[in-house]
């Protein structure tokens, strides 16, 4: 039987930890986020289940409402990888708009690394016609497309294939200090974005999924929970060997290091509740003892 695929329609879809019980309530925990024309692997084809199994591109699992996707086929994802048809949001949120101008009525609101198909490309002067993953076709900033620089490549191998998938990252920018530097680009935008359990987007984050997505913006896919796993690309370091944009670990929670011993994370922390700076140095006022005395490990892409 021929693999079955999605493509996510909705703004942005949980993923679930469970599908629903027998009362049709989904009561499991939020375990992820993805985003409008985002792929995934349907892992089973349960039609009395509201909610389906499925697999994303990045190798994480769990059950998605099936209302907010659509299923396509094998050569429906090949056709998906052409960058210069299929573009990604390169902002925070973009609106779609039903005319090229900026009093244009909004149709639908875009996430970052939302997946978009171009129609016509500068319509009229800093302005493109595009198609949403839910069939809407409006009108964004040009600006504000960028080109997808991962791919669903990993959704088309075989159990046999999967192995150290991940791993076979590139350095598009050739060395790796311009890397690491835009590495924490991408982290520091999030800054001051509410922390969202699950959450990967400006609306709300989690520690896991900043760390996730700044380096998403670059084309690596990493795990998306607060540890190393040997399938992915981040390996254990020691503390000298830290250097801007590796990772710091802590019991359930992870930060980007930022160098001069400052690091970048989501926290739930009751006086900080949102994406912020905090300090190695116990002298410095931005000092959080209850996590820099916690410090479990070390990890890079580098290493």
């Amino acid at each position: 039987m021929e693999k079955q695929f999605g493509i996510i329609t909705a703004e942005h879809a949980w993923i679930r930890g469970a599908a629903e019980g027998e009362d049709g309530r989904n009561t499991s925990g939020i375990e992820d986020e993805i985003f409008s024309g985002w792929a995934v692997r349907m892992l089973e084809e349960e039609n009395t289940k509201q909610y389906v199994k499925v697999e994303t591109h990045y190798g994480y699992t769990g059950y998605v409402n099936r209302r907010e996707l659509k299923n396509i086929t094998r050569k429906e994802l090949v056709q998906y990888q052409d960058t210069e048809r299929f573009w990604r949001i390169g902002i925070s949120e973009a609106d779609l708009l039903d005319q090229p101008r900026v009093q244009g009525l909004p149709l639908e609101l875009l996430l970052k690394n939302s997946i978009v198909e171009l129609m016509d490309r500068d319509v009229t002067e800093g302005w493109s016609r595009v198609r949403s993953a839910s069939g809407k076709t409006g009108y964004i900033h040009t600006e504000n497309l960028k080109k997808r620089r991962d791919s669903d490549e990993y959704l088309f191998q075989e159990e046999t294939e999967k192995t150290n998938y991940f791993q076979k990252w590139k350095n598009l920018y050739g060395e790796e200090e311009v890397l690491r530097e835009k590495l924490t680009d991408s982290a520091r935008e999030f800054l001051g974005t509410q922390y969202r359990w699950g959450g990967k987007s400006s609306q709300g984050i989690d520690c896991s999924g900043l760390v996730f997505m700044s380096y998403l913006d670059h084309g690596i896919l990493l795990y998306r929970d607060a540890q190393i796993l040997t399938e992915y690309p981040v390996k254990e370091i020691s503390r000298e060997r830290l250097k801007k944009g590796d990772l710091l670990f802590f019991p359930g929670h992870v930060a980007m290091y930022l160098g001069a011993e400052k690091y970048i994370h989501a926290t739930g922390y009751v006086k900080t509740p949102y994406v912020t700076i905090n300090s190695l140095q116990e002298t410095d006022p931005d000092y959080r003892p209850d996590l820099a005395e916690k410090i479990t490990g070390y990890g890079s892409i580098f290493a």
